[in-house]
């Protein structure tokens, strides 16, 4: 190669890297700050721990209203028999049933009459009573409307009825989602917590803690009642089985297994770039360790920063000087938002090393055939 051909090939690359057509790791700390598109904030490490403080504040501030939801919720509607429940009947007299002989001598005789189902119209068949429609009714109107029956028979001197709901499926509790097999929780008189519907359904526990795709310290657990009528209410999973929150009948329960937060990592100065999830709310500093630290080769470490986006106002961009105590202390305390990118850009001695590296490219080639 020629002395002038070697000058004309650097002066090619030199142009090439002025115009910025070289591959970089995207745009430099400078042309950062300068964006007029964000609002630039430098982050010390009293703004950072104010930051933690009021997102635990906010955090616990959500778990509070939603378990006052949960438990503030208008009392469970008293039941009343529909179309597919079972009923259990028994009759209370002082009189024999007919054709059974004498019954206990001084006191009353309790009758089973067995467990009878509720057509679609909503009625059933009693012995010797007929055709009885109990949809609608609650068990004491049930209990008095078949005594009632019963007295117009004759048969029963002074019949009292008892009632017992033996399966109800529009009552039923439905636990779904991330659980060891779904399943329903038969509602009962005494009623069912939160806990106790999730406990049934976790079965071993390996769909919740720990088992799939996501580790327990990606992915959270949480828990989300759906009620007729009402929004969706979620909490995680620990205040489900630690709270006693009584649950309605019909009630939906759907466990979710998924990252509370997603931080996108990107930058030439990143180990590692793209989506990553966490089980709960990192610090920046967990935020890049899990992306295995910055890269030594080609980060600028005064150049560290968190873009988050606001609604009705421009995007912020947290700036973070690195290489300086204060910001590792401040990344150390600085919670990152769902949704939040971590930028990291190359120092600028990387665009020169790769201006050298395409000119070796070009030139040894030629010296090695001259």
């Amino acid at each position: 190669m020629s002395a002038r051909l070697r000058t004309a090939t650097v002066a090619s690359l030199l142009a090439l890297s002025a115009c910025s057509a070289l591959p970089g790791g995207g745009p430099s700390a400078g042309t950062m700050r300068k964006a007029p598109e964000v609002d630039v904030v430098a982050v010390t490490p009293e703004l950072a721990a104010a930051a933690r403080e009021r997102t635990a504040l906010e955090r616990d501030t959500a778990l509070a209203n939603a378990l006052a939801r949960l438990r503030g919720a208008a009392l469970a509607p008293e039941f009343r028999f529909a179309p597919g429940d079972v009923a259990a009947v028994s009759v209370w007299s002082f009189s024999p049933w007919p054709g059974s002989g004498a019954g206990m001598a001084g006191g009353p005789n309790q009758i089973d009459l067995g467990s009878f189902t509720l057509a679609n119209d909503g009625t059933v068949i009693l012995p010797y009573a007929g055709r009885l429609a109990l949809a609608g009714m609650t068990l004491a109107q049930a209990q008095q409307a078949i005594a009632a029956r019963y007295v117009t028979l004759r048969i029963l001197q002074r019949p009292s009825a008892l009632v017992k709901v033996s399966a109800s499926p529009h009552s039923d509790i439905l636990v779904t989602g991330a659980v060891g097999q779904p399943r329903t929780v038969g509602w009962s008189a005494a009623g069912v917590t939160l806990a106790q519907a999730v406990t049934q359904a976790l079965g071993d526990g390996n769909a919740t803690l720990g088992a799939g795709d996501l580790s327990a310290t990606r992915a959270a657990v949480r828990v989300a009642v759906l009620r007729e009528g009402a929004a969706p209410v979620e909490i995680p999973v620990a205040a489900a089985l630690e709270e006693r929150i009584a649950l309605q009948p019909g009630d939906r329960v759907v466990v979710r297994k998924a990252p509370s937060v997603e931080v996108t990592m990107l930058g030439g100065g990143t180990r590692r770039n793209g989506v990553i999830g966490f089980a709960k709310q990192p610090a920046l500093a967990e935020a890049l360790a899990e992306a295995n630290g910055l890269d030594g080769n080609t980060a600028n470490d005064h150049a560290v920063f968190v873009l988050r986006r606001r609604e009705g106002a421009k995007p912020v961009l947290y700036d973070f000087a690195w290489k300086r105590g204060a910001g590792l202390v401040a990344a150390q305390d600085f919670p990152l938002d769902n949704g939040d990118v971590v930028y990291v850009s190359e120092a600028p001695i990387v665009s020169i090393q790769k201006v050298i590296g395409l000119l070796f490219q070009v030139t040894l080639p030629a010296q090695v055939l001259k």
